[in-house]
């Protein structure tokens, strides 16, 4: 279909030709059609992991509860590629697709924070035509609420770092982990939730007294915390993703 899209030198209306989506993580590949002449390529890095959310039972302070908090969100970077005059058909674009940080199941660890999808470069067969720098930076997994609350990063978004041309979105920061004493009281039991990715999939729930936390949803999102003492397990962040649309 015509998309009525032109450079600034012609009035021609560029063809959509080929739509590729990548979902796998690591490394990964799209092969460029015949007759391509610019390519529209979006990235989304992976969500941080949601943490665990405990009780513990101090002597002299009664109980302490700690409630996990929600990942951040990975960021989304939309780049296009005018490589018209080095491109031919069955030469590869390379790139690395960030996997969702995991959501530990010590309460004492801190969330695995999400991973970087990243454009590498432009082969034919085993040469390299170009090479990029665009990253979209993971989420941030979730601090531990044990010990750590206030005390450095905690559920960062992810951020996008490219070059020229881009559209970059950051992701959204999960719910910081929290500790209470004094049971629910005025402060809410729930887990904090995972925050959404730029451009991208939901960030997970944090857990309730009636509901699990969520995982994030692809691609992107950060994983919800878990609560302190029933629903305490936190989720996953959700993975990165790639979608390349060839245009000639």
């Amino acid at each position: 279909m015509s998309l009525g899209t032109s450079r600034a030198t012609s009035t021609r209306a560029y063809q959509l030709l080929n739509t590729g989506t990548i979902t796998s993580t690591g490394t990964q590949s799209y092969t460029i059609p015949a007759g391509t002449l610019y390519l529209e390529i979006e990235l989304w890095a992976g969500g941080g992991g949601g943490t665990k959310g405990k009780a513990v039972s101090v002597k002299g302070a009664g109980t302490v509860y700690y409630h996990g908090g929600g990942g951040g969100g990975g960021s989304y970077i939309k780049h296009i590629y005018y490589g018209a005059a080095n491109m031919q058909a069955n030469d590869t674009l390379n790139f690395t697709v960030g996997a969702g940080g995991v959501s530990p199941a010590n309460p004492n660890l801190h969330g695995n924070d999400g991973a970087d999808t990243t454009l590498d470069t432009h082969k034919r067969s085993t040469t390299v035509i170009t090479t990029f720098t665009v990253d979209a930076g993971g989420g941030r997994g979730a601090k531990k609420a044990a010990g750590d609350v206030g005390v450095g990063p905690n559920s960062e978004a992810g951020t996008a770092t490219n070059e020229g041309n881009t559209t970059n979105t950051d992701g959204v920061a999960g719910e910081i982990s929290e500790q209470t004493v004094d049971g629910c009281g005025s402060a809410t039991c729930d887990g904090g939730d995972g925050g959404a990715g730029g451009n991208g999939g939901a960030g997970g729930a944090g857990a309730t007294t009636s509901a699990d936390a969520v995982a994030g949803t692809q691609p992107g999102g950060g994983g919800g915390g878990g609560m302190p003492t029933i629903k305490t397990a936190g989720k996953d962040g959700a993975d990165g993703k790639v979608v390349v649309k060839a245009y000639g």
